[in-house]
């Protein structure tokens, strides 16, 4: 069985999230046997794929627990950014001899849709399973895709519930099991004994709490002792295939919670604007001095840095900016900075002034995540926009999903027509990055191209893939 490209990585990630061999959970079976309902299969599992087996954390339909790997039709799912199914697995060569094919269970026809980290690596998956072969309707697909990603968001939850409960009261995060609320939820915690030992284990509403103010108080002192970093993700030229800069991504590498994902600690520092416009400033200072250290400067190669909402409020912002462009000496052309839509709308008319300044210094503004927050025509006419970043959510399905694609189209031939360039974010393979390049999208960003990686490893990969 061939491994993904990234299994070492993929492996650590899940690792992080801390879930192997715990106890069964509630929302975890509940969305199983939806799944199985849903899609009228007596066979419903969320599984995890560790490096040698399959590990069921919730099976509806099954006794066992695990499976080897090679046994598998999971391994193939993880592959896949989509929907792996088979119609009938006793006429596929990949699994006409697999034990669960011809013993029991019996297996003939098998539906799954990937579980992603917030990180993006692959780490098991929901799946459906049959003893007839069957395909799943239209309609089954979309549930079982809608399901996964709730199946996805709970383990980030649990995950980073796990891990702030074991800063708060010291615990080992492997032990930490998200049970049912009792009585008022900002009341509850009960005790339970875990390896011998009794630790407080509380409710989600309460430990959450808790958990928010733990980080706004670490993360403050992570400013202070230089724990942010940043990674830097590739992005290319459709038409030619050339690259042409990289999007600064933060990481937070915490002495006792490990790494910290942005999605758990930007809206954590936007509760407080000093934080906020500290850790901006952090990674734009970064972003700039990798930029001149590693010759991309001299190359043309552009930069880009994402603002929050709270930042694009902050009226001193495009002077703060324009004075770590003159530190640096980095022309102001090279630097992109990409706002979500949702960024502009809780103040528009100060949104509109500070990008009206940021553009007069002379660095590009990009809309990122298009098509997922408040899309409308009239901002992008208001607006000094020069880039457009179409959503994951889109582009994923191109290849099999009509509506995806004409989507994608109509947005690019609305884009070129206003006189923006189009980057498609969240490119997989290379199929849709042909399909992409056919339709007119001028760039592209995505696993396809490269993963996001430190600046010693790009420097590697530029030399490789670009050389000067």
């Amino acid at each position: 069985m061939v491994l993904p490209n990234d299994e070492c990585e993929r492996i650590e990630a899940l690792r992080r999230c801390h879930i192997l061999d715990t106890a069964p959970e509630d929302v975890f079976d509940e969305l199983a046997l939806l799944a199985a309902q849903i899609c009228r299969t007596p066979i419903a599992l969320i599984t995890l794929v560790d490096a040698k087996r399959e590990w069921f954390k919730s099976k509806f339909g099954l006794t066992v627990d695990e499976i080897p790997r090679e046994s598998s039709f999971c391994a193939y799912t993880i592959q896949r950014p989509g929907l792996f199914a088979i119609r009938d697995a006793l006429g596929d060569g990949r699994f006409s001899n697999n034990p669960l094919v011809v013993a029991e269970p019996k297996i003939r026809s098998y539906a799954g849709v990937p579980l992603i980290t917030s990180e993006g690596f692959a780490v098991g998956t929901l799946c459906v399973m049959s003893t007839v072969p069957k395909l799943l309707s239209k309609c089954q697909i979309r549930a079982l895709e809608i399901l996964g990603r709730q199946v996805s968001r709970w383990i980030a939850l649990r995950c980073r519930a796990a891990r702030m409960e074991a800063a708060v009261v010291g615990r080992d995060v492997s032990s930490t099991i998200l049970k049912p609320e009792v009585g008022h939820a900002s009341q509850a915690n009960y005790t339970e004994t875990i390896n011998g030992k009794p630790g407080t284990v509380y409710a989600t509403e309460n430990l959450f709490a808790s958990s928010r103010a733990f980080l706004l108080r670490r993360l403050a002192l992570g400013l202070l002792r230089d724990e942010f970093s940043v990674h830097f993700q590739p992005k290319i030229e459709l038409a030619s295939r050339q690259v042409t800069g990289f999007e600064a991504l933060v990481r937070w590498v915490h002495p006792e919670l490990g790494l910290i994902l942005p999605g758990e600690f930007i809206p954590v520092a936007e509760e407080e604007p000093s934080h906020i416009e500290s850790l901006t400033l952090c990674v734009l200072k970064q972003t700039l001095q990798r930029a001149c250290a590693y010759g991309w400067v001299e190359r043309g190669l552009h930069v880009a840095v994402n603002l929050s909402a709270r930042s694009l409020q902050d009226g001193r912002l495009p002077g703060l900016i324009m004075a770590i462009l003159e530190t640096w000496n980095f022309p102001a052309h090279l630097l992109v900075l990409e706002i979500t839509e949702s960024a502009f709308m809780s103040d528009f008319s100060r949104a509109r002034a500070t990008l009206n300044r940021l553009r007069a210094i002379g660095v590009m503004l990009s809309v990122d995540d298009y098509g997922t927050g408040y899309s409308s025509l009239a901002y992008l006419k208001e607006l000094p926009l020069q880039e457009l970043k179409i959503d994951r959510a889109f582009v994923t399905n191109i290849q099999r999903r009509e509506r995806d694609l004409a989507i994608v189209r109509a947005t690019v031939e609305l884009a070129h027509q206003l006189g923006m360039t189009v980057v498609a974010e969240g490119v997989e393979d290379m199929a849709t990055l042909e399909t992409l390049d056919g339709i007119g999208c001028d760039g592209a960003q995505g696993y396809a191209i490269a993963r996001p990686m430190g600046t010693e490893e790009l420097a590697v990969w530029l030399e490789t893939h670009c050389p000067a």
